[in-house]
């Protein structure tokens, strides 16, 4: 996997909500196949802000099957780069862009008929968005089943997106919303002042939990033999609904996580590092550094200016994994491997802090 950065020309910028917005690139004919992505997948964009080079990891919200390449970029709490894409970016703007990544997505065939149950909230629409546009014509016996998750009306991402896909694929999509808080609208005079107003949202309100998971699963029962489960969005989410869909019975390989922020579950490795020489092998270049106890590998290697491959940097996405080849690390995190390749020495070098004298890593995998 290539992690090349191009300037790609920003060609559309649309207002999905106050404080969510989608980014379009145009992408030329030379660099087509480079850019040639599968539904659920990732962009890191990379900008240099306030004399910092910084990059993030944005889910697409496009699908192949558009010919397009877009994502979606939620502001928030004084994020740098979400601020700076809300506030200022606009139409013919360059941007920096890796190439796409990323596994939060299955192989889809004409010939299957599967049932796709997807939990999202807030942000975590964006590469559920991806896939649904792309099973509801790569594979259309197959159906979608949405519960989507927001605070109100008013921050329901791609809304009218989804409520046009309803209406174009009845019968190969079912939507919940649930709203956590939904607008009240008061009535005018001294009344009004004094009220809390009435709620005219007619939908689930509340969060999603295991109840609420229960009830839409009973709701929309399989039409397939197979089904499998997508969750995108808070980790402390994504955490309640695997636990709960295990619960009832539902395998580790059935269930697809997307991790937007860092769990609140235990670490897979101790944070505890030690001093250590590491050699890392990186685009047919070898790098040798000293990693001390209380860094990352990524943190030295950013440090001396070696140009390895990163995006969140903090566990959830795979730009970059590496593999062990002698000596031993600890991850802090790691919401982007599954075990089998943990045991086969791959890790996330964001997270990574040596446990041994030395160490030796590859990023050409």
């Amino acid at each position: 996997m290539s992690h090349e950065f191009h300037s790609l020309t920003v060609s559309e910028v649309v207002k999905e909500t106050a404080d969510a917005t989608s980014v379009y690139f145009e992408v030329p004919e030379n660099l087509s196949g480079q850019y040639a992505y599968q539904a659920g997948q990732y962009l890191t964009l990379r900008f240099e802000l306030n004399g910092e080079d910084v990059r993030r990891a944005y889910s697409l919200c496009t699908s192949p099957v558009e010919g397009r390449v877009g994502v979606n970029v939620k502001r928030v709490n004084k994020g740098l780069v979400s601020n700076h894409i809300n506030d200022n970016l606009k139409p013919g703007d360059q941007v920096q862009v890796m190439q796409p990544d990323g596994t939060f997505g299955l192989a889809f065939s004409h010939d299957l008929k599967r049932d796709y149950y997807f939990f999202a909230a807030g942000s975590g629409i964006t590469p559920i968005m991806s896939l649904i546009k792309t099973i509801v014509e790569e594979e259309p016996m197959s159906r979608c089943h949405l519960l989507y998750g927001n605070r109100n009306e008013d921050s329901i991402i791609f809304k009218n997106e989804i409520d046009a896909l309803q209406q174009k694929y009845a019968g190969q999509i079912d939507v919940v919303h649930t709203l956590s808080s939904p607008n009240r609208q008061k009535a005018g005079g001294l009344k009004g002042m004094f009220s809390k107003g009435k709620i005219s949202w007619t939908g689930w309100q509340g969060r999603i939990n295991g109840t609420r998971i229960d009830t839409f699963l009973e709701n929309h029962p399989k039409v397939g033999k197979e089904a499998h489960y997508f969750v995108c969005g808070p980790g402390a989410m994504i955490d309640t609904i695997i636990d709960h869909l295990e619960k009832k019975g539902v395998g580790e390989d059935r269930i697809h996580a997307e991790h937007f922020v860092s769990s609140s579950g235990p670490a897979i490795g101790s944070a505890d590092g030690v001093n250590s020489e590491v050699t890392v092998h990186l685009a047919g270049q070898t790098y040798q550094v000293n990693v001390p106890a209380d860094k990352t590998i990524l943190d030295v290697l950013i440090k001396e200016k070696v140009d390895a491959p990163y995006s969140c940097t903090s566990g959830a996405c795979s730009t970059c994994v590496g593999k062990v080849i002698t000596g031993e690390v600890a991850m802090d995190a790691c919401y982007a491997l599954d075990d089998d390749e943990v045991k086969e020495g791959y890790i996330l070098v964001c997270q990574s802090r040596a446990k041994s004298p030395t160490v030796e890593l590859t990023f050409d995998t």
